[in-house]
């Protein structure tokens, strides 16, 4: 038969030493030391020189038996001592082999780091124009840096709208997360873009006011400030966007909040709906605005924006072309009284 190859394992141990407590050791056990030996010091002649109790041969050699017993046992704690103080230097030693060795280990990977790093760097900075990793400012140089920088800084900001010491801050916050939350999730898709978008302009003075995220510029369209979830984004900074703020796009917020993706499926369905309706009109009526009739039909005539006019005061708005404005007195949200009560408690 064929011999098998003889194979040798060798097994390496993984040791962790950290030189501090090798020191902190060696400083203990020569403490130690120093106690046992004065100890010994104290001894020495009590045990050593034990006199006889009497004067007869019996007593003598009792006394002469105890006294050999006692100068052994200080022979023995002076080979003790003498081995504390060589365990004291193998411990400093060791100490010191462990730092001088975590040292060199450092100098040696120090080139290796920092080719890794510029590797990395470089790389990074041709795509972005950023190195990888910063120089360690506060918000840092680096896409790593100002990564985390951004993370922090977002989680800051999205517990920073709610008013924890007041109920009305505590439901917002667990409605924007439940019954909100398709909403809401819609509205982080707004904070991403906006974070990139030139110009976006977040204003944490009215957020903190309204309880909602505001952005004075940002994505929207011309001339309309844009409500989605608890997100509202191209508010301006006319005279008037603070008001349309708080009492037109803050119900859009609070309509979210608690009708939930009742409102988000309506909204969007009427806003299709009413795309149709105001097409079909002008194919009857072409001598009439298209974008006009559409605008009226699917975004003025939407119950949950004559809502939100109604609460501003601002019905019928100026810009509606009449021909398809629902009239007051068919509104179904008009007519109904307790409209302005129900979301009083919460504005």
């Amino acid at each position: 038969m064929p011999a098998r190859a003889a194979h040798t394992l060798s097994r390496v141990s993984l040791l962790v030493v950290a030189p501090e407590w090798l020191t902190s050791a060696a400083a203990d056990v020569e403490s130690i030391g120093s106690s046992l030996t004065a100890a010994h010091l104290a001894a020495a002649f009590p045990t050593g020189g034990i006199a006889a109790a009497a004067a007869d041969e019996v007593s003598q050699a009792v006394a002469a038996l105890f006294a050999s017993y006692g100068r052994e046992y200080q022979a023995l704690g002076a080979r003790a001592g003498a081995f504390g103080q060589q365990f004291v230097q193998a411990l400093n030693s060791a100490a010191g082999s462990y730092a001088d060795a975590e040292a060199t280990s450092a100098l040696l990977l120090q080139p290796v780091q920092q080719n890794l790093l510029g590797a990395a760097n470089a790389a990074t900075e041709a795509v972005v124009g950023r190195p990888f990793i910063g120089s360690g400012s506060a918000a840092g140089t680096g896409v790593a840096d100002a990564a985390i920088y951004d993370a922090n800084l977002l989680i800051q900001r999205e517990f920073g709208i709610y008013n924890f010491s007041d109920w009305r801050g505590w439901a917002a916050f667990v409605l924007d997360y439940t019954w909100g939350s398709p909403g809401t999730a819609l509205g982080y898709g707004v904070q991403i873009i906006n974070a990139f978008y030139p110009n976006s302009n977040y204003d944490p003075a009215l957020s903190a006011l309204a309880g909602s995220h505001v952005y004075r510029g940002g994505i929207g369209l011309p001339g309309f400030a844009t409500t989605v979830g608890n997100v509202t984004t191209h508010l301006g900074t006319g005279p008037g966007a603070t008001d349309v703020m708080l009492n037109h796009e803050e119900v859009h917020v609070w309509q979210n909040r608690l009708f939930g993706p009742l409102f988000t499926t309506s909204y969007a369905a009427w806003l299709a709906g009413g795309y149709v309706v105001g097409t079909g009109y002008w194919l009857l009526h072409p001598n009439q605005d298209w974008f006009s009739l559409v605008e009226t039909a699917a975004y003025y005539d939407n119950p949950w924006e004559v809502w939100a006019y109604a609460n501003d005061n601002n019905w019928p708005p100026p810009g509606a072309n009449p021909a398809l404005l629902w009239p007051a007195w068919t509104d179904p949200v008009l007519l109904y009284p307790a409209r302005a009560d129900l979301l009083a408690p919460f504005m």
